[in-house]
């Protein structure tokens, strides 16, 4: 005699795991969207960030020559 509770729909089995895979695949589409957006933002920041100390240094080394000059 079969037990009942035991027997699995493989079709039902085979849409679940569809549906599983299909929902972490998604997940990771959105968060290696999320990473590729974050590298991207911190790439911007980081060149303005590189940009406004090169200018501070020029202006530094400005006015440190101007007061050897005096």
């Amino acid at each position: 005699m079969t037990d009942q509770s035991t027997e699995v729909d493989v079709n039902v089995l085979i849409k679940i795991y569809n549906n599983k895979i299909s929902s972490l695949t998604n997940q990771n589409l959105l968060l290696e969207a999320k990473l590729h957006t974050l590298t991207q933002d911190f790439e911007e920041e980081k060149s303005d960030l590189l940009a406004k100390n090169a200018e501070l240094q020029d202006k530094y080394d400005k006015l440190s020559s101007d007061l050897d000059e005096e």
